[in-house]
């Protein structure tokens, strides 16, 4: 049992950042949006429905970043992996 809390303690750990950069994010999204949606009767989103886009989107960058193509240099400076991942979309294979 202790391998699996150890288990769920690191992926939440791992997941809690990117989720927490989400969230202040999407927040600020949607205060602008309010902002601008005032007086003309549409509702904003609701901070719960921004809690969860956030969970998807952090996971999301999790599972990416799990992926192979993706982390291509591991072991070099950091310029090069920010260069491969700029220059990704733009790949075809």
């Amino acid at each position: 049992m202790s391998k699996v809390f150890s288990k769920l303690k690191e992926e939440f750990l791992a997941l809690l950042p990117p989720t927490i950069f989400f969230f202040v994010a999407l927040h600020i999204v949607a205060f602008i949006r309010a902002l601008m949606l005032k007086g003309t009767g549409i509702s904003p989103l609701g901070s719960v429905s921004i809690a969860v886009a956030a969970l998807i989107l952090g996971k999301a960058v999790l599972l990416a970043d799990m992926l192979p193509v993706i982390n291509r240099f591991p072991d070099k400076p950091l310029i090069y992996n920010v260069t491969w991942k700029t220059i990704f979309p733009l790949e075809k294979n």
